[in-house]
């Protein structure tokens, strides 16, 4: 297997392949790769990643590391009709079509596993996500209904929304208040005023 010279994705994110390899040696590939035959010269038949490099990629770099054994099987779709401009299309789609969860939906993810009894050291074995990330994540749910709908709509950034979880629910309420009506208030700002109280 060798990467597709189409694939539109240029940049790889270490970390986030870091979190999907931890995700694979807990879980396994949970969606096959698409691949297509490369033309040329040969005995040894080679094949391009169409869809899943950087599934690809974790999984090289757990096989780097020893921690895939030695019959770990990856299903491959093997498509053998496809153009250049086929092979750009389907990466590109797969690309755009990729969409993260939002902070709010990632919190809600992450109570049910606690709730389950997984623990905090086993949540960042499996995501990925350090141990700080996992415990802003959570700390969103305790955010008032308005904050809420002030973080999904775009009222307020996600550093904003973090700093809220510090207030009551009436605190929240206010500054969500004076947010909407203007104010330009930083996280800073809205730390040191409910720290304060």
């Amino acid at each position: 297997l060798q990467p597709a010279a189409a694939n539109p994705r240029r940049k790889i994110d270490r970390k986030a392949i870091e979190g999907l390899a931890a995700s694979i040696r807990t879980d396994g590939v949970l969606h096959n790769l698409v691949v297509s035959p490369v033309e040329g010269r040969g005995k040894k038949e080679r094949f391009q990643i169409v869809s899943g490099s950087r599934r690809f990629e974790a999984l090289r770099l757990l096989q780097e590391r020893g921690e895939l054994p030695e019959d770990f099987t990856v299903a491959v779709e093997i498509r053998d009709d496809l153009s250049k401009d086929d092979t750009l299309r389907i990466a590109t789609v797969e690309n755009l079509q990729r969409q993260n969860l939002t902070p709010l939906e990632e919190a809600g993810a992450l109570v049910k596993l606690v709730h389950k009894g997984v623990t905090l050291d086993d949540v960042v074995a499996q995501t990925g996500l350090s141990v700080t990330t996992i415990k802003r994540r959570l700390a969103l749910n305790n955010l008032c209904r308005e904050a809420k709908a002030a973080l999904t709509t775009g009222v307020i950034t996600l550093s904003q929304a973090e700093a809220l979880t510090l207030g009551s629910d009436e605190d929240q309420e206010t500054i969500i208040e004076a947010i909407r009506s203007g104010r330009d208030l930083s996280v800073d700002y809205i730390k040191d005023n409910l720290l304060d109280e």
